[in-house]
């Protein structure tokens, strides 16, 4: 890769995180990392309710991310250090110093994955290099735990992930390229957020190769009245409970017996 074409990733700082950053990194040599730290327990992260409905869920995310990606992270964790430039918090993200820090960088690509939201400053500051990984399928499932939310709505379908431009709205750009899960009937929501994390870096090395070689590429949309927007606030120990409840009743199985497909945008 050229040197002016550096690769910046801005990321979470969860297993799966550090998974997908790792195999970007290793894909571009000219790139590197910053961190966005999450709380120590994520729970906090994405409810401000607290139950042993909810706490058992979020320890069964950290254990299937442990079982996927623990290994992988500790041999490559020398990588991690040699490319983090810093790390964040939340409340400084889209801060002016942290803005400065990146123009300095002068990237010519910015990918995030599950980072807080950037503001406008931070947008207009970078426009039309910044992508994000989005572990849902666009623009039906917006927001955050989409492929919860698809479970939830009993539409497997669109369990997924999409690479996309990102701008001003929540999961709003357009679109890079985006694929289905492919589910087996013994997976879960764990599971597939790991699967997703395994796809999501795959489509964003072929996105990023893409719009190195493709600098004028705009993405592309879906016109659906078929959308669905989520935010934290939303989930709840009975959302956990009818997903669960929906997993024993054999919602996956009934799911690869019967696949659906749907419009999605793919590169060639």
């Amino acid at each position: 890769m050229k040197k002016k074409n550096k690769v910046l990733i801005i990321s979470g700082d969860l297993l799966k995180h550090k998974y997908v950053a790792i195999r970007i990194l290793k894909e571009f040599e000219n790139s590197n990392i910053i961190f966005e730290k999450y709380p120590r327990n994520i729970l906090k992260k994405y409810s401000k309710k607290n139950s042993i409905i909810l706490r058992n869920h979020f320890n069964n995310v950290i254990k299937h991310e442990k079982k996927y990606f623990k290994n992988y992270c500790r041999n490559n964790n020398y990588l991690l250090k040699k490319k983090t430039l810093f790390q964040l918090t939340k409340r400084n993200i889209n801060s002016l110093k942290t803005i400065e820090k990146i123009k300095e960088y002068d990237p010519k690509l910015i990918i995030v994955n599950a980072t807080s939201i950037l503001k406008e400053n931070f947008l207009h500051n970078f426009k039309n290099k910044i992508i994000n990984i989005h572990a849902g399928l666009l623009p039906y499932y917006k927001g955050t735990g989409c492929n919860v939310w698809t479970f939830y709505n009993q539409e497997l379908e669109y369990t997924g992930v999409s690479i996309h431009f990102v701008n001003k709205k929540i999961d709003d750009g357009n679109i890079i390229t985006q694929k289905q899960s492919l589910f087996i009937k013994d997976d879960n929501t764990h599971s597939i957020g790991c699967k997703n994390a395994i796809l999501g870096a795959k489509l964003a090395i072929k996105s990023i190769k893409f719009l190195i070689k493709n600098p004028n590429y705009k993405g592309k949309i879906i016109k659906t009245k078929n959308k669905k927007i989520f935010f934290n606030k939303d989930f709840s120990k009975d959302t956990v409970l009818k997903v669960n409840n929906l997993i024993k009743d054999g919602i996956i199985r009934k799911y690869c017996k019967n696949k659906k497909k749907i419009k999605i945008i793919t590169l060639k």
